[in-house]
């Protein structure tokens, strides 16, 4: 067995696999949460016969109902301690800004006698949630037990490997208390993981309207050319917007990319207009091009990658592999939007060459934002 996995049973006495919580017929429940993510739960678990007896949300009694479910300030809804006592407090907040320790510990202090966050959930409903970032059944981890031990022994400082570890134990054990903390200071620039020397010459992937340019035009750092790739016509013309105002104050030289980035040229289906979440999508009502970097910059010298692409992190990567090759350029890449890329990410950038040094960090709750960072060994 794993190693990661064995301590992840010891110290946190994971229950086996298929002890998740579904409801008994007609059990009451309270979601927590008012969005997108607990519209969809309300749906699931009343199609499991669940008795939803209300909603809980900070924003209280003005959040509209959902299907028909009223929507109280935590300690305000109208259920006694002895039916709270009664009740299962389903957790159904997925988001960087939701602390999901913190909501645990608000829901037993209410008076809830059980708890269900959100990996239990999805646990139970997998396939009818589908694909949702990391979000995995616990079993599926066992045919990747050596890829994650492999991983593991990666990273750079105790800080990467604490966090690693983290993550997976999180996966699994289902506590709270276990989850990822964000770190603090800018995605993609945290202050104790080094950067390359000189001006950046960056390749900007899901640019999106220009957050990682104003993090670097915050952070002063110098900068002689940006290539920013953003698919998504909603976003496009913001970025291209705050490119041309980011050019004249940094006298860097800016284009802007309205394509995806793969592993080789195609047009494919996308999901737009869903800020930045919009991505690449067999079932999207959209067609964008897709290109692989290797093709549309073959002669750049990138001092800096970054690969924020919704899923799409691992196609990107195989069609830059002559750009790393050739440039060694600080890589930040997103490994939390599929539940395999916290471990084959690192793995597949390892193998490429012997040129880096492996850091993570997370900077958002429930694992959002989780940045692998590959330094080149000749950083300042």
């Amino acid at each position: 067995m794993s190693t990661v996995l064995r301590q992840t049973d010891q110290r946190y006495s994971v229950r086996s696999v298929g002890s998740s919580w579904k409801p008994i017929d007609g059990e009451r429940v309270v979601v927590y949460g008012a969005g997108g993510f607990a519209r969809e739960a309300i749906r699931i678990l009343r199609a499991a016969n669940a008795d939803i007896a209300c909603a809980l949300d900070q924003r209280g009694s003005a959040c509209p109902l959902i299907d028909g479910v009223r929507v109280y300030s935590p300690g305000e809804e109208p259920l006694t301690l002895a039916e709270r006592a009664e009740a299962v407090a389903v957790v159904a907040v997925f988001n960087r800004d939701a602390d999901p320790a913190e909501i645990e510990d608000t829901l037993e202090a209410l008076g809830y006698g059980r708890v269900v966050g959100v990996p239990e959930l999805y646990e139970s409903f997998a396939a009818d949630f589908g694909e949702r970032f990391w979000l995995a059944t616990r079993s599926s981890y066992g045919a990747f037990a050596d890829r994650i031990d492999e991983a593991s022994r990666l990273w750079a400082d105790e800080a990467s490997r604490e966090l690693y570890l983290d993550t997976v134990r999180y996966r699994l054990s289902w506590a709270a208390y276990a989850g990822p903390v964000p770190c603090s200071g800018h995605q993609y620039f945290p202050s104790d993981v080094p950067l390359t020397r000189g001006p950046m010459r960056l390749i900007d992937c899901g640019a999106f309207i220009g957050d990682t340019l104003a993090s670097i035009a915050e952070l002063g750092y110098p900068v002689d050319t940006v290539h920013a790739f953003e698919p998504d016509l909603a976003n496009v013309a913001s970025l291209a917007s705050f490119a041309r105002r980011f050019s004249r104050e940094s006298g860097a030289e800016v284009s802007v990319w309205p394509c995806a980035v793969a592993d080789h040229f195609e047009h494919r289906n996308f999901q737009g207009a869903e800020g930045e979440a919009s991505s690449l999508s067999a079932s999207g009502g959209e067609i964008v091009t897709a290109v692989a970097l290797d093709d549309v910059l073959p002669n750049t010298l990138a001092t800096d990658l970054k690969l924020d692409i919704e899923g799409a992190e691992l196609d990107a990567l195989r069609g830059a592999r002559e750009l790393i090759s050739r440039s060694h350029p600080r890589l930040a890449v997103c490994v939390y939007h599929r539940p395999e890329h916290l471990w084959e990410i690192p793995l597949f950038v390892r193998d490429m060459g012997p040129w880096y040094d492996f850091y993570l960090r997370s900077h958002g709750h429930y694992g959002f934002d989780t940045v692998m960072y590959a330094v080149p060994h000749d950083s300042a």
